[in-house]
């Protein structure tokens, strides 16, 4: 494991593979960091298929969502000029964040997508995505999680759990399915 500083930006890099997966953290101001439990547990998986992957901080103080955008911009362009391919995943804030640098990527996990939140809205793009909603989100209703995917252009795959916005207990499924979407694309 690699620590490193991106411009300002405290990050985990680890090289395993050609290609490799970004992973943005919820919400900073609601304890989200590059050690949140999810996106260690998809990083970890994604390491034992063979991707590098990067987990990030974002910078403080708390930007409205403005300049978490572009401190996710900065290290993705980093991903960028060592890797081919590039995945982005994003948790819940993270999902926001990471669709608005998908012009980026090649693949794109959306984990509790919203709408928008603070300054920052949801972008859609052309590249593969896949959205992985929690039956029970106490913060993304399930049928809005619905209307979001029907908004997103395809290519796109939905995928249920049945947990809520936190999806303790259900780790191992969506790290596993995470890892097989991006197997299949990238």
């Amino acid at each position: 494991m690699a620590e490193l500083n991106i411009d300002g930006i405290s990050c985990i890099y680890e090289i395993r593979g050609e290609n490799a997966v970004m992973l943005c953290p919820p919400h900073p101001e609601m304890g989200g960091s590059k050690y949140d439990v999810r996106l260690e547990r998809i990083a970890d998986e994604l390491k034992k298929a063979g991707y590098s992957t990067l987990r990030f901080d974002y910078s403080r103080p708390f930007r409205e969502g403005l300049g978490e955008v572009e401190d996710a911009r900065k290290c993705i362009l980093y991903l960028k000029a060592r890797h081919e391919l590039v995945g982005l995943v994003g948790y819940s804030f993270g999902s926001v964040i990471s669709s608005n640098i998908s012009e980026y990527a090649d693949a794109l996990v959306l984990i509790s997508p919203m709408r928008e939140i603070n300054k920052i809205q949801l972008k859609n793009s052309k590249i593969p995505k896949l959205i992985i909603s929690a039956k029970n989100d106490q913060f993304v209703s399930f049928e809005e999680s619905k209307e979001i995917f029907n908004w997103l252009n395809p290519p796109k795959e939905f995928f249920e759990v049945d947990t809520d916005h936190f999806y303790f207990g259900k780790f191992d499924i969506i790290s596993r399915k995470v890892r097989e979407f991006i197997e299949s694309v990238l």
